[in-house]
């Protein structure tokens, strides 16, 4: 069976014009087409989110649905996969699944990723377009997806695990069997032989890079799925469950090397939820890369939890080639830290892992949020003085977003916080996002005017203590010309979609 696999552009701002040179070859993708090539299907993968759409003059959506309307003269598929990473492109992704069916009326089409995991109802229920939703890990559900499409036999359909479809009747039907794939390791090698790496060509020279390596790619790796934690603002356990799942190290290194040595990668970034959970593994992972003698550069823009930090592991990932460390640390005030997100995170040990990252010249960024239901202007205070205390190279404070499936939707709406009044029956075509300026949740005790007052309190601390790079005044990601962007926390999935102002370099 042929399978044309597409991952839209991801477009970070409401106007469509940001300045973006960070593009990652879709990691849910390479997974799948490898799976399907191991299990004899012919798969083909179409990522939009490269910088050759990027750079082209027409309108992006045009062009996107001109290639994909190419592709499906060229190949022909007899099913099309859509991944919608996040919530934020899921306008786009009806828009190509619509410019697929006016193409061909009965080629069947499936979709995944955080926002149909949580909305796959709605989306069968109202999208004819959509023919089927993959809820979850997709890699186990298409190969049974294209099992029953092959037998032309609807009821292998309800046989399908973390799935759903729609009958004959036009009635949603769903299997919300686990389908978590337990052995990771037995997944192929993602086959990134299927793109062309020179479409995701970026402008590294503007990375902190203290080998001063010739760098013009970077890649998504992931060395583990899930988290055991349970923070209230995050939904990635609706698609990834909350079983810590944990790749080999030799598999692991292995895909690394294939990468720097047969396309060049020598930039590398580790989307794990948890990617330094396990003290061993993480130390096995480091020293595999040094024995095989692996010139690399990584980082670590998800967040890493912090607790499980010590000298010897940041020590050991500043060797092996870690320049880059992003720290989950939420929120300032002890009580929403702890006692609302969950976070167990003590104030003191914070601190302790931020003087360990400058000790191992490794470059820290901070992520904070700010406007949970029991912000005050005594808890962001805190917040405040904590990222004034820390003077991290980097600091990010994302505005708070429900996501629905997390206990912090469950309260916003049981207790009618969302400010705009967003229609709950819509949020399946119209997700909830920020525009410039906005704030989605109403605190309990904070007027809406000081909310804004301390964003820009927060604005101008970040551009204060601002470092592109400890030695040079460049950094991993370069700060934007514009003075107001969005920004989307880079989660792998994401954690939350969030907009913060980008400082402008002058």
């Amino acid at each position: 069976m042929k399978v044309l696999l597409i991952a839209p552009y991801v477009n970070l701002n409401v106007d469509r014009t940001v300045n973006r040179e960070d593009f990652y070859p879709s990691a849910a993708l390479l997974h799948l087409a490898a799976m399907l090539r191991a299990n004899n299907h012919e798969p083909i993968i179409v990522d939009l989110n490269n910088s050759t759409v990027h750079n082209q003059k027409e309108k992006y959506l045009d062009y996107c649905k001109k290639i994909i309307i190419e592709s499906l003269n060229e190949f022909k598929p007899d099913l099309v996969g859509i991944n919608c990473l996040f919530s934020g492109v899921f306008p786009d992704v009806l828009e190509f699944a619509k410019t697929v069916k006016s193409h061909s009326p009965n080629l069947k089409i499936a979709i995944g990723g955080i926002h149909p995991t949580s909305h796959y109802k709605e989306i069968l229920a109202n999208c004819k377009d959509v023919d089927f939703v993959a809820i979850g890990e997709g890699e186990n559900t298409i190969i049974a997806l294209t099992a029953a499409i092959e037998s032309k036999n609807e009821n292998m359909l309800s046989k399908i695990k973390s799935f759903a479809y729609r009958d004959k009747e036009g009635k949603v039907k769903f299997n919300l069997s686990k389908n978590y794939i337990e052995n990771l390791d037995a997944l192929p090698m993602p086959a990134w032989d299927l793109i062309n790496i020179n479409k995701f060509e970026m402008k590294l020279d503007t990375y902190y890079n203290p080998k001063n390596l010739p760098m013009r790619f970077k890649a998504a790796i992931f060395s583990s799925r899930a988290c055991p934690l349970a923070c209230n603002f995050c939904d990635m356990f609706l698609v990834m469950g909350k079983k810590h799942r944990k790749r080999g190290v030799k598999t692991i290194v292995n895909e690394i090397e294939l990468l720097n040595k047969d396309y060049g990668v020598n930039y590398f970034s580790f989307m794990d939820d948890q990617l330094t959970l396990n003290r061993s593994h993480i130390l096995d992972l480091c020293n595999e890369i040094l024995n095989r003698k692996l010139n690399i550069q990584f980082d670590t823009p998800n967040g890493l939890w912090i607790n499980s930090l010590r000298e010897e592991i940041i020590a050991k990932m500043a060797e092996a080639g870690l320049v880059s460390a992003s720290l989950a640390i939420e929120h300032g005030d002890d009580h929403i830290r702890n006692k609302v997100i969950g976070k167990n995170l003590e104030k003191n040990k914070i601190f302790e892992v931020a003087k360990m990252l400058k000790k191992n010249n490794v470059m820290s960024s901070g992520l904070f949020i700010m406007g949970f239901p029991e912000d005050t202007n005594d808890t962001l205070s805190k917040t405040y003085e904590m990222m004034n205390e820390l003077q991290l190279d980097r600091m990010a404070v994302n505005t708070l977003v429900p996501l629905p499936g997390t206990s912090l939707y469950k309260q916003v709406i049981k207790d009618n916080l969302l400010i705009h009044n967003w229609n709950l029956d819509e949020l399946w075509k119209t997700p909830i996002s920020l525009q410039q300026g906005e704030f989605v949740v109403k605190p309990y005790n904070l007027h809406l005017d000081d909310l804004y007052k301390w964003r820009e309190k927060f604005n101008k601390i970040r551009h204060k203590y601002w470092k592109t790079n400890p030695k040079k005044s460049v950094g991993p990601h370069q700060a934007s010309q514009h003075s107001k962007v969005n920004y989307i926390k880079k989660t792998s999935p994401l954690i939350y979609e969030s907009v913060v102002q980008e400082p402008t370099t002058t």
